[in-house]
């Protein structure tokens, strides 16, 4: 049996690899949370936002009554758009 060696260089070039359909996969996720956030004046449905991350993606809303919707509260069921969209697109791997 033939044994080979190798050095890894470049422990990072994976992911540097992948790192554009990760960019693109938080854009979508981004998106479809958007779609599927109520609305009532726009304001919530407008902040979400995709950015890279160094390598990773991130997906965020900066409108400060995001979580209570997302969540829900004691009167108020959770809208879930964000946990929504990322179970769909789990389903989709």
């Amino acid at each position: 049996m033939a044994w080979a060696r190798f050095t890894v260089t470049d422990r990072e070039a994976p992911r540097r690899a992948v790192a554009p359909g990760i960019h693109r996969t938080a854009a979508t996720l981004a998106a479809d949370a958007a779609d599927r956030t109520p609305v009532l004046t726009g304001r919530l449905r407008a902040g979400w936002k995709a950015e890279p991350d160094g390598l990773d993606g991130r997906v965020s809303n900066d409108v400060e009554y995001a979580r209570f919707v997302e969540y829900g509260t004691r009167r108020t069921r959770p809208a879930a758009m964000l946990g929504r969209a990322l179970a769909w697109a789990r389903s989709q791997v």
